[in-house]
């Protein structure tokens, strides 16, 4: 899939909160995303979809018991020192957007968020939510990359 990246203030301002928001705020919105556009274009996938390191990340995770998958998506979110944590720190942008790409696309049950996550939004993320409903998919790709590039790095360059 190729990206285009949009810079819109209203974008700005939607990024801006998503990183304020709660991790399970964040873990519905990029589930969202990812399904969204999915579902825009059936048959573009990111080109790190097939990545040997997004697969091995997404084995670990499904090696988790799944009551423990939400847990450890969120001590991502956040930075926690895990070994799944340090692992998505060294993906590189494309391939974090191929991580919750894959993960939001599973065939497994409930492999990012239980179905009970997804429809009981909570007002934080039904704003979010209704904000991203009227974009195109060019923005909503724009606002998945951003959402997944490292905010720290970002300052730096």
């Amino acid at each position: 899939m190729k990206t285009i990246n949009l810079t819109s203030h209203q974008i700005d301002n939607s990024i801006d909160r998503f990183f304020a928001a709660s991790a399970h705020t964040q873990l519905v919105i990029l589930n969202y995303l990812a399904q969204k556009i999915h579902r825009a274009s059936n048959t573009a996938t990111p080109s790190a979809f097939f990545s040997q390191k997004v697969q091995i990340m997404i084995q670990q995770l499904h090696q988790l018991p799944r009551e423990d998958r939400h847990l450890a998506l969120e001590e991502i979110l956040h930075g926690v020192p895990t070994r799944l944590t340090e692992a998505y720190s060294d993906l590189d942008t494309n391939m974090r957007m191929a991580f919750w790409y894959r993960l939001a696309n599973s065939r497994r049950d409930e492999s990012l968020l239980s179905p009970k996550a997804l429809t009981a939004w909570n007002q934080e993320q039904h704003m979010l939510l209704s904000d991203l409903e009227t974009r195109d998919s060019n923005e909503l790709v724009t606002f998945l990359r951003q959402a997944v590039t490292d905010r720290e790095v970002m300052a730096i360059a």
